[in-house]
């Protein structure tokens, strides 16, 4: 029994990191879209995306990077996010997270 809740435990939590990775991976694959390099950028950088939940793309992102502070490039890639929402008129139930932080995916915050 112990054996098979250990292979149970251990296949979740391999998919769970997989798809976080993968949503990683897309929102860097966007910003190359254009021609930005998000892993090339100065430290203190941020980025932020809404993704809707019947789509596996971003709808809207933001990126701040080269800030004195880490929580302003959070504020910033937030706002920048929201901007590219009405810009758009992206208007469904997308909501804008911090999904990076410097060179680390983050899935919530």
């Amino acid at each position: 029994m112990f054996r098979l809740f250990f292979i149970f435990y251990i296949y979740i939590f391999t998919s769970i990191s997989y798809g976080s990775e993968e949503m990683g991976n897309d929102f860097i694959l966007q910003l190359l879209e254009w021609n930005i390099d998000y892993k090339k950028l100065d430290n203190f950088k941020s980025g932020a995306g809404c993704i809707s939940k019947d789509s596996y793309k971003y709808q809207a992102l933001g990126l701040s990077y080269n800030l004195a502070d880490i929580n302003f490039a959070k504020k910033i890639a937030l706002e920048g996010c929201e901007q590219m929402k009405k810009k758009n008129k992206i208007l469904n139930e997308c909501k804008c997270e911090i999904i990076f932080i410097n060179d680390s995916f983050i899935k919530k915050e």
